[in-house]
């Protein structure tokens, strides 16, 4: 990947030509926010007032609102590069948002109007529907045949979604694990860094490898002691799904190890699987640091 330039203005283009005054505004604040011109906090206040102000008018649908931002959240983080501050600054607007007293809109459904309590996010309640709409986003961007290894711009995208979703376990504001490049179906768990079936090349086998590498790293990179935590606890998220396990760690190490030291892969690639062997021998040393298990209802084999 191109190494970023910290210092331009970063363009999220979220407003069309056909949006409503509040949706111009809410997409002017997130802009602001990823730039550094307005505070989590203060985005988080003025966000919530457009939403509770459109909220009293007829027809109120303040769940429509909500998915109107978590759309927006998701597609800047796409935008915003992995190592960027805004992408952290996109995970205070969440924190904040959480943040503001306790209030109630008026919500309609059919013929009556219910009061909806707004930014209380939950396991319970699927966090407001924030971890459906970002793997919609996933399955509707990057799902395509080959889209993330053949486009570089798929693939930038991709790792920058990837630094978000980790960052959001980190910060137990929420977790979308089931879109981790980490497990399957990602390439990175179901695939070999060097040998393939459909390219028997190496040099081949490595490049339509290493983008689900680079967006795996990123994972370790913003969230390692939160995933060493669910390795060691043998944390099943979902019934019939994934398992995580210390096996599971020491294969992602494995692989990071082949991208590390192998010349097919870019120095790019070798550098972030360098920083996540280093960040996993950091959290192996540290041992269990975190709680996620408890803070979002995971089931943990060894309890």
């Amino acid at each position: 990947m191109p190494p970023l330039n910290m210092a331009a203005a970063i363009s999220l283009n979220l407003s069309d030509p056909d949006d409503c005054k509040a949706e111009v505004q809410i997409a002017g604040i997130l802009q602001g926010l990823v730039n550094g011109s307005a505070s989590p906090a203060a985005a988080a206040r003025d966000i919530d007032k457009i939403i509770v102000d459109g909220c009293q008018q007829e027809a109120p649908n303040p769940s429509g609102w909500q998915k109107y931002l978590w759309d927006c959240l998701g597609k800047s983080a796409m935008v915003v590069p992995s190592n960027h501050p805004g992408q952290d600054s996109l995970i205070s607007l969440l924190e904040e948002l959480q943040r503001l007293p306790r209030h109630e809109v008026p919500e309609q459904v059919g013929d009556e109007v219910f009061q909806k309590e707004l930014w209380t996010l939950t396991p319970e309640n699927k966090y407001e529907g924030l971890e459906q709409w970002l793997w919609e986003l996933d399955q509707g961007t990057f799902t395509a045949t080959r889209q993330v290894e053949d486009s570089q711009t798929s693939a930038i995208s991709y790792a920058n979604f990837s630094a978000f979703l980790a960052r959001l376990l980190a910060s137990e504001v929420a977790e979308a694990t089931r879109l981790s490049a980490l497990i399957r179906p990602s390439p990175f768990a179901t695939g070999n860094p060097l040998t393939s079936a459909a390219y028997t090349d190496v040099s081949e086998a490595a490049r339509h490898y290493e983008p689900w590498a680079c967006a795996a790293a990123q994972w370790i990179l913003h969230a390692v002691d939160v995933l060493y935590e669910m390795c060691d606890k043998e944390t099943i998220v979902e019934i019939g799904k994934q398992k995580w396990t210390l096996a599971l760690w020491n294969g992602w190490r494995s692989r990071f190890e082949t991208v590390a030291t192998t010349e097919q892969f870019s120095s790019a690639a070798r550098e972030l699987a360098s920083a996540a062997l280093k960040k996993m021998a950091e959290a192996e040393k540290k041992g269990v640091v975190t709680n996620v298990v408890d803070k979002f209802g995971f089931m943990s084999l060894k309890e």
